[in-house]
């Protein structure tokens, strides 16, 4: 019971980051943030969740390249 609830909160965890990235990739929310947090900061932290997400994804790209 303790594992199912740990892997039910990672799995709303992990829904609602992707949501939030998935909201943030929208134009008008890029445009208002940028409109709030300037551009060297927005700049910083689409830089920063770019990296995330290719660090969050390089065990899936390594399996399909092993796969013919």
């Amino acid at each position: 019971m303790k594992k199912l609830k740990k892997a039910l909160v990672l799995t709303c965890l992990g829904g609602l980051g992707y949501l939030i990235v998935k909201v943030l990739k929208t134009e008008t929310a890029q445009d208002k943030l940028f409109e709030i947090l300037g551009e060297d900061t927005y700049l910083s932290i689409l830089n920063t969740v770019n990296l995330l997400g290719d660090l969050l994804s390089w065990p899936i790209n390594f399996v399909k390249a092993l796969l013919p």
